[in-house]
């Protein structure tokens, strides 16, 4: 569905969201912020992610609610198929509401039941000028997103389109983008190090990132920085999650 929710309430979310989008500077609008508003105020969703893929590259999450939402991005990359990836590509919104019954993707499909989730909605995030890639919503329950959720994810995902395109033209989606590179390469040292799964090193990383009240990416970067410390001979203590 492409048209705009026509319910009051509806409406007023949407406003709502736009308001509080749209009030922030540029550079402060981050792909983080718009999947928490996602989960948020599209009914039903549990979990949001935002798919990138830029020409000729993998796909990549740079922004996720939950270590799980990740995973179930990485597992349609590992495959080469999916929701995501299917809207991606042509632009069509995909919805699914029984992963466990769900024959389109499957590589992907019994790997997310098995995890839990039981609804997966994907919008495409595009301006104009181009795509941009693919808001991600998964349900843990079963038929969770009604025809008002497919409403407000697609309006929702215009909004986030427009404010994502500006930001990136003021280099925030860059800035996002790199900090999640620096958090992948945390998180393999957490796994070469501790012999952990890469949903293991996510939820070290944010155990260890509210526990020392430090955002995610700065803790990321000064594992990083240490481990370089370490290679060059340096005797920096090991950070132990």
């Amino acid at each position: 569905m492409d048209h705009p929710p026509t319910d009051p309430a509806a409406e007023g979310r949407l406003a709502m969201i736009t308001r509080e989008l749209m009030s922030q500077p540029f550079e402060e609008i981050t792909p983080e912020r718009v999947v928490e508003l996602a989960v948020a105020h599209v009914p039903g969703c549990s979990l949001a992610s935002i798919s990138l893929r830029s020409a000729g590259r993998r796909a990549e999450t740079p922004a996720a609610n939950d270590a799980l939402a990740e995973a179930l991005d990485h597992w349609q990359y590992d495959s080469g198929d999916g929701p995501c990836l299917n809207t991606l590509d042509d632009g069509n919104v995909r919805l699914s509401d029984d992963l466990a019954a769900e024959t389109r993707w499957p590589a992907w499909s019994p790997r997310a039941a098995a995890a839990g989730i039981a609804s997966v909605l994907s919008i495409r995030l595009a301006t104009p000028e181009r795509v941009l890639g693919s808001l991600n919503l998964y349900a843990r329950k079963v038929a969770a997103f009604s025809d008002d959720s497919i409403d407000i994810g697609a309006a929702y995902a215009r909004i986030a389109s427009g404010v994502l395109f500006a930001a990136e033209q003021n280099g925030g989606l860059r800035t996002a983008l790199e900090s999640r590179n620096v958090i992948g390469i945390a998180q393999g040292l957490l796994m070469g190090q501790y012999g952990l799964t890469r949903d293991q090193s996510f939820e070290v990383l944010r155990r260890l990132s509210q526990e020392n009240h430090t955002k995610l990416r700065d803790l990321a970067a000064q594992i990083v920085a240490q481990n370089d410390r370490l290679n060059a001979g340096d005797d920096a203590r090991t950070l132990t999650p």
